[in-house]
């Protein structure tokens, strides 16, 4: 059974939900905290099945997220998505096959990772706090989603920076802005990284490598594992060389 979020009392459940896949139920959770349960934005969901939490749903800008266990039912998140006319749906792999077979669209997918290796306490100078213009542009140098998906103005008016529950940084080689990543969500086991990204000119010389350590070591300061997803499975290569092992496939589904 699939119910909205609306009181308190539902909100263990739907931490349980969240911890059944870290990186979307991050997600949720993180937006959670920012938004709390009574604003218009952004709505949650609780799937219960035999009395269980099965599964938790985020919805937010088009983009619901869901992090579940198997037993969700994917007739009714597929009626959810298309009650609230979503536009993407992100989810581990096969619940994202069995919702695309309800709903069409097109998919992609890649892996879940999460860090296996040790402690890091490399220092990077040339890592600041990023300038949202310039790692936005710094994006969409580099990543086809954020220009064809994606606005500065949306982006950039996600609260979880200003309420101090992401982080955004900006490498910089000789005081030019070149790369960047994030801290993107945290629950009680895991940080998440996102949005890691070198501008086309500077590849290959091992700065996504820097970049992707210094959010690791980050991470592991506040006592928690790394997680992250990576965008295309060839880029996972570069993750297992920081210490990263595979550990799940995750979906998308655009409508």
């Amino acid at each position: 059974m699939l119910v909205p979020l609306t009181a308190p009392t539902q909100i263990s459940a739907f931490s349980t939900a969240c911890s059944h896949e870290h990186v979307f139920g991050s997600r949720a959770l993180t937006a959670l905290r920012v938004y709390g349960l009574g604003d218009a934005r952004v709505r949650f969901y609780l799937c219960v099945e035999d009395g269980l939490p099965a599964a938790a749903l985020y919805l937010s800008g088009g983009v619901l997220s869901v992090s579940a266990d198997g037993r969700a039912n994917p007739q009714e998140i597929a009626a959810l998505a298309q009650a609230e006319r979503v536009g993407e749906i992100d989810a581990d792999r096969p619940l994202t096959d069995a919702l695309q077979r309800l709903l069409g669209g097109t998919t992609d997918s890649s892996y879940f990772m999460v860090y296996r290796g040790g402690p890091q306490r490399e220092m990077f100078p040339g890592l600041v706090p990023g300038d949202l213009r310039t790692v936005f542009s710094i994006l969409q140098q580099s990543h086809e989603y954020y220009r064809q998906h994606l606005q500065y103005e949306s982006w950039s008016a996600d609260l979880r920076l200003s309420k101090g529950l992401a982080e955004v940084w900006q490498l910089e080689v000789d005081g030019q802005p070149v790369g960047t990543g994030s801290i993107a969500s945290e629950d009680d086991e895991c940080g998440i990284i996102a949005a890691v990204a070198v501008v086309p000119e500077f590849r290959h010389r091992g700065l996504g490598g820097c970049i992707s350590r210094f959010l690791t070591g980050r991470i592991q300061e506040k006592g928690k594992t790394p997680r992250l997803i990576s965008g295309h499975d060839d880029v996972a290569e570069l993750y297992r060389r920081v210490g990263f092992e595979t550990c799940g496939r995750w979906g998308e589904l655009y409508l």
